[in-house]
This record gives structure tokens, sequence and C-alpha cells, in this order.
């Protein structure tokens, strides 16, 4: 497994579309540092889907998966997730 783990954080001008919160990639890697798994997941701009935004975004950056993101919001709309990679 790699040691460091990736965020990359783009916010776009104008909404990904009417009803994406954000597009995430999330990468893993096996113990050669070669990518593993790689999913990318659109959540929907609701409760559910910022909630499970932000849980699936810090549960992956605490397991040493690689994270992108894709949104029109500023980071600090993601409290949790600004909270982890802003030390």
């Amino acid at each position: 497994m790699k040691s460091t783990v990736n965020f990359a954080y783009c916010q776009v001008g104008e909404s990904l579309d009417n009803e994406a919160l954000a597009l995430v990639r999330f990468t893993s890697y096996d113990s050669d540092s070669r990518a593993l798994a790689v999913e990318q997941v659109t959540y929907q701009d609701t409760p559910a889907g910022f909630t499970d935004f932000e849980r699936h975004v810090a549960a992956a950056l605490d397991c040493g998966v690689d994270v992108a993101v894709l949104t029109s919001y500023d980071l600090d709309y993601f409290p949790t997730v600004e909270s982890l990679v802003s030390d």
C-alpha cells in the first residue's frame, strides 16, 4: 500500500447538473502502488447525498484511498471533509 493519500478538490464555476452535488473518484492501490480499483460516484444534491458524500470521502481518506472531487460548491460547504484536509 502506498504511504501518501492524495486528495484533489476541483470547484467548477457552474453546476455539474441540476441534481449533482459532486462527482467523486476513489482510487485504491495494491502493495506495489499500482492502481487496484477505481470507482466514480455521483452524489445527488439532496440531504442524503450530502451525508453520503461526507461519510464516504472521510472513510476513504481514513483507509488510504485517493479521492478526487469535482463540484460547484466551496470546500467549506463540506465541514467534515474540510476539517480532514485542512490540517
